[in-house]
């Protein structure tokens, strides 16, 4: 699992930006999981996430 700081790391966007995807309405980027308050993704999320990006990109 991966905290904010890490997945926003791992996708090249400041921590502000993954936190307004994860509150608009549908969701941006990958899924949030929250874990009692923490706030944390799912690794294969984020490289999943990543390769359909990659992908829309390709078209």
């Amino acid at each position: 699992m991966l905290s904010t700081a890490e997945a926003s790391e791992r996708l090249g966007v400041s921590q502000r930006t993954l936190i307004r995807w994860r509150q608009s309405v549908p969701i941006i980027g990958p899924p949030p999981i929250r874990i009692g308050n923490a706030i944390r993704y799912a690794e294969q999320d984020v490289n999943c996430w990543i390769l359909t990006q990659r992908e829309k990109g390709k078209a």
